[in-house]
This record gives structure tokens, sequence and C-alpha cells, in this order.
């Protein structure tokens, strides 16, 4: 622990770059996605910090500490989590009960079965009222993020940016759960540029670990931010929403491609929502040969949890844009 400690400190970072900003984004309107390794990583994201999220959107994930496998007893995990949560590695299960959860399944997906996410939804019932998820099943779509407008046909795999043109804006029916329960986000257009009003930048990630690079836990040395130009104040008091990459598809692989054109910029800059794209990139040590998140245990035993290095990275990525 004390190792853990030492290296993820605040402040020591070994790159240069953009450092991210202090936006004074809203505490209480945090939400976390992502996409297979990436949604893999939200899952564990919001349950070690559910004080602090109020919303996920899982697109073709596994539930927390399954290691994908579709043959385990989803009551086995809950056992896991409340273990976790009585050793206080993650927060209190009870702060998801009024979470908001989206969950998408591709019927044509198969690295990420709908078996798989079926699991994620049990899981997730456990632990949130039921009212609150919604678990969209009924799209043709292959291994990918679904978009309005970019990507390959929607049953097909779009390597190497793994975007889906399915007719349907997956990061617009995700965030519009999670925060347009009294009032609906406003949808952008297909094909519209109003993202292009904000600004997204490239920001240093290195400032968040001390003595040791992100390298060292196979995060990349940048990582990219949206802000919506009715946020790039000091005091804007907006949304703020994390997205998660999956394998193969940071900024190492296809650069800002995939989180220029996920979608979720877009919803952002009509909404006030702040989008943070932290990257994971691949390595030999820890053995991450695909540029996945760590939803298996590569980065140590503690990933899972608030202990998790790459869990606290991103998690301080958060804390300064709430700043």
């Amino acid at each position: 622990m004390l190792t853990f400690v030492l290296l993820l400190a605040t402040s020591g970072a070994l790159v240069a770059g953009e450092s991210l900003g202090r936006h004074r984004a809203d505490p209480d309107q945090v939400s976390v996605s992502g996409l297979s390794s990436g949604a893999c990583f939200a899952v564990q994201f919001h349950v070690s910090h559910s004080k602090s999220i109020m919303g996920a959107a899982i697109f073709a994930g596994a539930p927390y500490l399954s290691y994908g496998n579709t043959l385990i007893d989803v009551s086995v995990l809950e056992t896991s989590t409340n273990a976790a949560a009585i050793t206080f590695n993650i927060d209190g299960t009870t702060n998801m009960r009024g979470d908001k959860v989206y969950l998408f399944t591709g019927s044509n997906d198969v690295a990420v079965p709908p078996a798989t996410m079926r699991q994620t939804w049990e899981y997730y019932k456990a632990y949130v009222e039921n009212n609150n998820i919604q678990f969209v099943t009924n799209l043709p779509a292959a291994h990918g993020m679904p978009t309005a407008d970019y990507g390959a046909q929607c049953d097909q795999v779009d390597q190497p940016n793994y975007l889906n043109n399915c007719d349907y804006n997956g990061a617009y029916h995700a965030l519009n759960h999670i925060y347009g329960s009294t009032q609906a986000l406003v949808k952008p257009d297909p094909y519209s540029d109003v993202a292009n009003r904000g600004q997204f930048r490239t920001f240093d990630q290195g400032e968040f670990f001390y003595f040791t690079s992100p390298s060292t836990y196979s995060m990349d040395d940048q990582g990219f931010v949206y802000i919506p130009s009715g946020c790039a104040g000091r005091y804007s008091d907006c949304k703020l929403h994390i997205h998660l990459h999956g394998c193969k598809q940071g900024k190492s692989y296809v650069g800002d491609y995939y989180a220029r054109h996920a979608g979720f910029n877009e919803v952002g800059e009509l909404n006030n929502i702040i989008i943070l794209y932290p990257q994971v990139t691949s390595s030999v040590v820890p053995v991450n040969p695909l540029g996945c998140w760590d939803w298996w245990g590569y980065t140590g035993g503690y990933f899972a949890t608030r202990n998790g290095f790459q869990i606290t990275a991103v998690h301080r990525m958060m804390e300064r844009l709430l700043d």
C-alpha cells in the first residue's frame, strides 16, 4: 500500500505537455462509460467510486470481477463485490441504488456476446433500482460503438476504429438516460459539426503519477478532453462524463479518431457536458499487448478497486476537472 501511495501521489509529472485544466464541474453530475475493455473498466470505476459516480453506460462489457467468464454465477460476483465493500476497497454498494445505468449489446457482437451483457444486466440489478436500468438489445450491431453517422455498416466490425454506423446515436441515448430524467438532452443532428464550437485538447497524463511514468501501468503519456463552449470558464458548473476506449482504440493506435467520432463531443457541446478520454497503450511489462484497460489484473491485485493504479489515475483526472 505504501508503494501505491508513493507512486500515485498528486504531483511530479515526468512528461511535459498541456496540463488538464480546472473547470469546477458539478461533482454531483459525474458519469462514466466505456466500450469493450473500456466498458469493463467503466464498471470497475463505477463500483469502486460509486460515491462519486451517478451514472454509467456499458457498451459490450462484462460485470465486476468476472474476467469475461460467461459461465460464472453472478451471485459469486455479488459476494466478491460485497466483500470488497466490507474491506473498504470499494465504496459502499448502496451508493449505486439510485444511479442510472445504460447497457448496450449488439445482436451480431461475437467479441463480447449478448450473453455476457445479460450477466452485466443481472449484476447491476442486484445493486441498482431496476427502473433506472435501460438495456438495449435490438440492434444488429457488431462489436463497436454504435453511432448515427460514422463507421462501418452496423453489422460489420470496423477495424481499427470500432465505430458502427447503426443510425443510432449510442452516445446520445446513453447520456440522455443518465442525465435526461427530468428534461431530455438536446440531440445532435447526424453529421453535425457543433463540436467545433468547443475545444478538443490533448493533455499530459503524466502529471497524475509520481516517481514513475504512465507507461509503468500501460497508460499513454497523453489523454484527450473535450471542453464545450459553455464550459470553457474556470467556474463552469458543467456535467462531467468519462469515456473509456476499447482495446487497440487508444491514441497510440488510432490517434484521436475514436475520441472525435464516437458521438460524445456533439452531445457534450449541446448539453454542457465535459467529456474526458483517458488513454491506455500497449506494453510488454505489464503484459498488455493489445492496449486494453486492465480488467483482468495485469497491473496488480488491486486493479478493480479504489487502490488500482489505473483507477486512481483516472480518478485524479476527474478530480482536476471538478476543482
